[in-house]
């Protein structure tokens, strides 16, 4: 289901696991944060870095708003008040709960959460636009 709805593939594809879409909505979805796929990318493997969790949440909130639709696809435009609370460790599963907060004229922004098990790691504000 996840490749059918993003165009994200290996090392850039962060959704491991699909937990719920409501669409136009919500989303959840896990993340393994293969150690490999860091390493791949020309990262240190000892830490998940800010930039995956904030592509991680952009990539669960696109399930949200892409599932049910065909032939589209969303771009990450901005980013606001992404706050990193607690230091992810690798190679443990993440998980992301992301919401549509509003959508004009393919235009919208969505809030999410992401947890490692019960502790939150961070929170923010992603723009999109839907093409």
């Amino acid at each position: 289901m996840i490749e059918t709805i993003l165009s994200h593939r290996r090392p850039f594809l962060f959704v491991g696991e699909v937990l719920r879409v409501e669409p136009g909505v919500e989303a959840a979805a896990c993340s393994n944060v293969p150690a490999a796929d860091l390493a791949e990318l020309g990262y240190p493997t000892d830490r998940v870095p800010l930039w995956y969790i904030a592509e991680f949440m952009a990539q669960t909130g696109a399930l949200a708003v892409l599932a049910g639709r065909t032939g589209e696809k969303t771009l990450m435009t901005g980013i606001d008040s992404l706050e990193l609370i607690a230091q992810p460790l690798p190679d443990l599963p993440l998980r992301a709960d992301v919401q549509i907060l509003q959508e004009r004229r393919g235009i919208g922004k969505r809030v999410g959460t992401v947890w490692q098990g019960e502790t939150k790691l961070a929170t923010g504000v992603i723009w999109y636009a839907r093409q």
